[in-house]
């Protein structure tokens, strides 16, 4: 049974639900290691699971380990991009590189901040959700409202499309892709489910899989049918979305010019990307939101400086905040307290790790001399381990934004490649820049209007839980694509009576 004897010793001293990185990081506790092998046969391929940062650091520097993904990312993503699972996640190679500089003209700054008009119109109407529940006495779960926004903003950027799951309900797509992820990790379940061994449920995720792949084809079909109509008429097809830059592209091509519809290969790589940016571009930074308001909330004099730092950008007007976002999305690029509080919670709640694929000539040496060989075996980046570990973070269980504001002679000073929320090396994230745009727009806009109070110790105020190895956090993480705060946030929504600093 390799490990899984172990790895149930060390999950039963953790909180019901609580995430597979503090059982591997509970593990290393155990073995006073930074590094150890794991076996969790038959679910899985052997990792050596680090949780020092230099170890990590050689792992994603090597020149093959530090560009490959594991085949076994190919099977995790499968439910949730179709295509076998093959996506800008999963590839390798020339394949990925093909795809790669397909999708990577959306990343560049210009084109990101064409797209705040969108984002900043979807995030009004979440203000707006916000101040009707904050004339609410009773406990709120945030969550759901954080994954309705992003999904909605998703839409946005991605499709051109306007999804309206804030205000109408389930969108037919959002509706499907949902379906989709709660068929996939109820899949992985092996205890309850029998996992991939049912065939029912297999047959549910094809099924499902093809209802989402209709959905996106619509997408797709719609904006080719307005990027020909537009050339028909002779009007320009400038647009920020995702998708219908690259379908610009396409069509701009030699070869394709004369064509009117996208080409069988084509849309099959299509849509298996646009399945995955739909995942990682709504759910991890849904996830990151919660954190913010969990974990700013909980350190008053952290919310001040926020506050302050917002008055001194965007003026003492709350209101007047988002058109100038809008007008002059740039401004915010001048946020760094901002920035450091974002990359502080990551750090402490980080929504994803990292994992590579070892080769015969990378052998890892630690701290203590010790070395491992990672031939055959998956390096995985216990985020969770990594961000918290002492010998790199001086009072790591702390809350303190300072250590992304002071200098390299300062002992807060993180060392490079400590702090790896995004991973580091050639397949670090590209929506990296994306991600944290929208995260600073979201503070700007409910930081000063809102307050959040957790309500963990009334919603569960019936259980005994022992939160000691994880970290004492209420709003510790549990499995829920990316890492999620347990619970869906729950937490009491008020009006904050803000008025500003003085001038």
């Amino acid at each position: 049974m390799g490990h899984l004897l172990q790895a149930k010793s060390a999950s039963e001293e953790l909180p019901p639900g609580a995430h597979s990185a503090y059982v591997t990081n509970r593990l290393a506790t155990k073995l006073n290691t930074e590094a150890y092998y794991f076996d969790p046969w038959p679910m899985a391929d052997p990792l050596l699971i680090l949780t020092d940062y230099r170890l990590a650091n050689q792992a994603t520097s090597h020149e093959w380990t530090g560009s490959v993904k594991p085949p076994t990312l190919s099977r995790w993503f499968a439910p949730i991009s179709g295509r076998g699972g093959v996506n800008l996640f999963t590839q390798n190679g020339v394949e990925w590189k093909r795809d790669h500089e397909i999708f990577l003209p959306f990343f560049y700054n210009n084109n990101l901040d064409a797209t705040l008009p969108a984002i900043m119109e979807e995030m009004l109407i979440f203000r707006n959700i916000l101040r009707q529940k904050s004339q609410l006495k009773d406990i709120q779960r945030l969550e759901p409202l954080t994954l309705n926004l992003m999904n909605d903003i998703i839409g946005r950027v991605i499709f051109n499309a306007q999804l309206k799951n804030q205000t109408s309900g389930s969108h037919p797509l959002s509706k499907a892709m949902l379906r989709q992820l709660n068929l996939k990790f109820t899949e992985n379940d092996i205890v309850e489910n029998l996992g991939q061994l049912n065939p029912l449920r297999s047959l549910e995720i094809w099924y499902n899989g093809r209802m989402l792949d209709q959905q996106i084809r619509a997408q797709i079909n719609n904006r080719t049918a307005a990027l020909q109509a537009a050339k028909s008429s002779g009007d320009q097809f400038a647009s920020s979305a995702m998708l219908d830059r690259v379908l610009g592209d396409y069509f701009s091509q030699q070869g394709h010019q004369q064509l009117t519809s996208v080409d069988k290969e084509f849309m099959t790589m299509l849509c298996a990307q646009l399945r995955m940016f739909f995942f990682a571009g709504y759910d991890s930074t849904s996830s990151t939101m919660i954190s913010l308001c969990y974990l700013i909330w909980k350190h008053p004099e952290i919310l001040a400086k926020l506050r302050a730092e917002h008055d001194d950008v965007f003026g003492r007007n709350i209101e007047a905040c988002p058109g100038k976002i809008i007008e002059n999305p740039s401004i915010l690029n001048s946020l760094p307290y901002t920035n450091a509080v974002i990359k502080e919670s990551m750090r402490l709640l980080p929504a994803a790790a990292g994992v590579r694929q070892g080769c015969k000539d990378l052998v890892l040496k630690g701290n203590d001399g010790m070395q491992y060989p990672t031939e055959g075996i998956l390096v995985q980046i216990n985020h969770v381990a990594m961000m918290r570990n002492p010998t790199t973070w001086p009072r790591p269980l702390e809350f303190l934004p300072e250590r992304f504001l002071v200098g390299p002679e300062h002992e807060l000073y993180p060392p490079k490649g400590a702090w790896r929320i995004f991973e580091v090396g050639v397949r670090n994230c590209t929506g990296q820049a994306f991600v944290m745009k929208e995260l600073r727009a979201f503070l700007a806009l409910v930081a000063r209007e809102f307050d959040f109070k957790e309500c963990y110790d009334e919603v569960y105020a019936g259980e005994k839980i022992d939160l000691t190895h994880v970290y004492n956090e209420k709003a510790f993480l549990i499995e829920s694509g990316s890492a999620h705060p347990r619970g869906k946030f729950p937490c009491r929504i008020s009006a904050s009576g803000y008025k500003g600093t003085s001038p």
